[in-house]
């Protein structure tokens, strides 16, 4: 767990957990800023989601190919320039640019840096090890988040024209870390390479019941994500009348949360139905307090929400790495983080129809009764899973 690539991996998470935090709470105002339209400020997101749709699982075959730490330099290069592109082009035509520049950046790295990092535990100690790489990715990814959210509120009240400074230079420490990992060595054996390469991935992902119900995770677990990400803000503005100066405060104490029990959680891993089922009914349970109650009750579950949502990602990550084969690691994570963009992607546009027409309280309502009803898909799933093995033994 002490080893050179899985030291760089927690440095380089907490470089892109940096950036994200001090762009993703601005970048409106940031665009607005240079007369871009709100049509346009959607355009652009849009653009960006569509650019990892396309390029998440071709850029994962190139990471099993060519390197896993080829594809993570690459990344953290065309993350550095997608930051000057920001910063130097201030138009619609130029951030376009950027958001797909930005784009491909992101998909190059998430794959290939997670599946070199498992690749070089001790292949004897990995299962061990998974939950504690994961937990430990957790704390390192959110504190840097937390820094970065405070640094970015900082930058956006006094020097917001040059937002995008300090994030090419952390996105040109982050290329320079990167070229000190090691290319780990994929194990794969002459059957194993046999039966990959008769099988496409998602054919693969269909054939094994344990990935599938992950994957379905990813995928629906979003329609309770979004609705939530998207209106939470509007909910306690206009609805529950709290001012937006204190919005910070609620996502730092909802990160917090997270640091303080992320290894604890790593614990519950090994038992990973009853973890998602805990986790998923306390998010419905947060999202209908956040919706149907007084203001306090109603803050300290959208509290719940924000750190609950981190903590499943380390529980996926590690038994989905259990299930894949080394030599397609990095493929197999891109697929699954495909399937999430593709999740996100449909369940925002539910969430902004829904809102619309039924108004922010109702999508909260939506949200908590997804939670339930993606971990009744889960639990079906991962039993079908269950018995299937247990059939075949």
């Amino acid at each position: 767990m002490t080893g050179r690539n899985v030291r760089l991996f927690y440095v380089l998470e907490a470089i892109l957990s940096l950036t994200g935090g001090i762009i993703l709470p601005v970048y409106v105002v940031y665009f607005r800023n240079f007369d871009v339209s709100l049509f346009q400020v959607a355009l652009l997101a849009a653009i960006f989601e569509a650019t990892i749709i396309i390029f998440e699982v071709p850029t994962g075959i190139f990471a099993d190919r060519f390197g896993r730490r080829l594809s993570t330099v690459a990344g953290f290069f065309l993350l550095t320039v997608a930051g000057a592109i920001f910063f130097a082009f201030r138009s619609f035509t130029g951030f376009v640019v950027a958001e797909i520049v930005f784009g491909i950046s992101e998909t190059f790295i998430s794959g290939a840096l997670e599946a070199l990092a498992v690749d070089s535990l001790d292949k004897d100690e990995r299962e061990k090890s998974l939950p504690r790489l994961f937990a430990n990715r957790t704390m390192v990814k959110t504190s840097a988040l937390l820094i970065g959210m405070i640094a970015g509120g900082y930058l956006a009240g006094r020097f917001l024209p040059s937002l995008f400074a300090p994030v090419i230079f952390i996105a040109a420490v982050g290329l320079a870390a990167a070229l000190f990992l090691r290319e780990s060595v994929r194990e794969e054996s002459g059957a194993e390479k046999a039966k990959e390469k008769a099988r496409s991935v998602a054919g693969t992902v269909f054939r094994n019941g344990a990935v599938l119900a992950l994957f379905a995770v990813g995928l629906f677990s979003n329609f309770v994500y979004e609705p939530a990400d998207q209106f939470w803000q509007v909910l306690f503005s206009e609805i529950k009348g709290v001012p937006a100066s204190y919005f910070g405060i609620f996502t730092a104490a909802g990160l917090i949360l997270v640091i303080a029990v992320a290894r604890f959680s790593e614990r519950l891993y090994e038992r990973l139905t009853l973890y998602l089922s805990i986790c998923f009914a306390l998010v419905g349970v947060a999202l209908f307090v956040a919706a149907s109650t007084a203001i306090y009750p109603a803050l300290a579950g959208i509290v719940v929400y924000f750190a609950l949502k981190e903590l499943v990602r380390p529980a996926i990550s590690t038994h989905l790495n259990r299930q894949f084969e080394s030599a397609r690691r990095a493929t197999y994570l891109s697929a699954f983080n495909l399937t999430c963009s593709i999740g996100e992607v449909a369940a925002g546009i539910t969430a902004g129809i829904l809102a619309g027409k039924y108004g922010v309280v109702f999508i909260f309502y939506f949200a908590a009764v997804a939670a339930l009803v993606m971990l009744i898909i889960y639990l079906s799933l991962s039993g079908l899973a269950a018995a299937k093995m247990k059939s075949a033994a």
